[in-house]
């Protein structure tokens, strides 16, 4: 793009999708990534986002998690910590369990 004579070109890093990055753009995106893909092997991973301490990645979290297994088991990203904690315990004892997951689930 040209602006006033120069060129303004992508400015900025690329965001690279990883669910252990300390960037929370990096985290986001690999959750995005994961629904997109229907990729229930990132459940675990979706899991442990719920934890996180950014709403946006929490919130993005429980989406992924409702689409990929059409639960959300009481969940609310925008609730204390504490309040938030039992709804994670079963998130964990679906994880701990195996419970197969349906990849074509819309």
């Amino acid at each position: 793009m040209i602006f006033a004579g120069f060129f303004v070109g992508a400015c900025g890093p690329t965001i690279v999708p990883d669910f252990n990055s300390p960037e929370p753009a990096a985290r986001n995106a690999a959750i995005v990534q994961a629904v997109d893909n229907r990729d229930a092997s990132k459940i675990p991973d979706l899991v442990r986002m719920l934890d996180s301490d950014d709403p946006a990645t929490r919130l993005l979290a429980i989406q992924a998690l409702e689409r990929l297994t059409g639960q959300r088991y009481g969940y609310d990203p925008a609730a204390s910590a504490t309040e938030r904690e039992p709804a994670i315990a079963k998130w964990v004892a679906y994880v701990n369990q195996g419970r197969p997951e349906d990849p074509n689930r819309p």
